[in-house]
C-alpha cells in the first residue's frame, strides 16, 4: 500500500507541477510572429509616408488657394480700372469728336489742338492696351491654377 501511496504523491506532485506550468505559460505573452511584426512595420512606414505626402499636398493646395484668391483679386482691381478706362476714353472721343466739328469750322491755330488730342488719345489708347496685357498675364497664371482645381 505504501507503493500506491506514494505513487498516488508522486502522481498528484507531478500534475501540480503540470497545473503550474500551464499558469505560467497562460499568463506568459505570447511571442510575436517576426513575419507579422516586420509586416506591420512596412505598413507604419507606409502609413507614415502617406500622411507626410496628405499634408504636403494640402500645404500646396493652401498655398495655391492664396495664390488664386490673390490674382482673383488682382484681375478684379484691374477689371474695374479697365471699365473706368473705357468710361473715360468714351468720354474723350466725344470730346474729341466735338473739338474736330469746331475746328474743322475755324480752321487755324487750333489745329494744333487736334494734334495734341490726338497724342492724348493714342496715349490712353496704348495705357488700355497695356492693362489689357497685364489681364491677359493674370488670366494666363489662373488659367492652369483653374484646371489643377
Amino acid at each position: 500500500m505504501t507503493d500506491v501511496t506514494e505513487l498516488e504523491q508522486r502522481i498528484i506532485t507531478a500534475l501540480d507541477r503540470i497545473a503550474y506550468s500551464a499558469d505560467q505559460i497562460a499568463s506568459a505573452p505570447a511571442a510575436p510572429d517576426a513575419e507579422l511584426v516586420e509586416e506591420l512595420e512596412i505598413e507604419r512606414d507606409t502609413n507614415a509616408r502617406l500622411v507626410e505626402a496628405g499634408q504636403q499636398s494640402l500645404a500646396r493646395m493652401e498655398r495655391l488657394e492664396t495664390r488664386v484668391a490673390r490674382l482673383t483679386d488682382r484681375l478684379e482691381k484691374m477689371d474695374t480700372e479697365n471699365k473706368r478706362l473705357q468710361a473715360v476714353m468714351g468720354a474723350l472721343r466725344e470730346t474729341n469728336r466735338q473739338l474736330r466739328a469746331a475746328n474743322a469750322e475755324h480752321q487755324g491755330a487750333e489745329s494744333t489742338v487736334n494734334t495734341a488730342l490726338e497724342a492724348e488719345n493714342e496715349a490712353l489708347q496704348a495705357a488700355r492696351a497695356a492693362d489689357l496685357a497685364e489681364m491677359d498675364d493674370i488670366l494666363s497664371e489662373i488659367a492652369p491654377l483653374v484646371k489643377e482645381g
